[in-house]
């Protein structure tokens, strides 16, 4: 289930800018490391921490588990009502981002060819 933010989080740190610089963007400037701030923390419905040490790490059993279930859901392929908030432009970008910028990404996370 996603939980939204109550009110917008604000401040004058720069600790959000300072946040999102450490990630790598697709060519359209959107990455997983964007905070929201404003109805939830995150921009994009999906773990910073996928190009993390630890997750490539993994096991390869449990990597591809991730991935598959992961791909279920960004695909549309899971109807679970507990996705029903994820809407389909997220969904979009979250795999568009992760095309550009995860090595090493599942096949079946690629374009059909036509």
């Amino acid at each position: 289930m996603f939980h939204y933010l109550a009110g917008p989080v604000t401040g004058s740190s720069g600790f959000a800018q300072t946040f999102a610089a450490r990630g790598t963007s697709d060519h359209q400037g959107r990455s997983l490391w964007q905070l929201d701030l404003s109805v939830r923390l995150m921009r994009y419905p999906c773990s910073y921490m996928i190009y993390s040490d630890a997750f490539d790490g993994l096991p390869a059993e449990a990597r591809d588990a991730i991935y598959r279930r992961l791909w279920q859901i960004l695909s549309g392929a899971d109807t679970d009502a507990n996705y029903a908030r994820l809407g389909g432009g997220d969904r979009r970008a979250v795999i568009e981002i992760l095309r550009e910028t995860k090595k090493n990404l599942p096949d079946y996370f690629q374009p059909a060819a036509h």
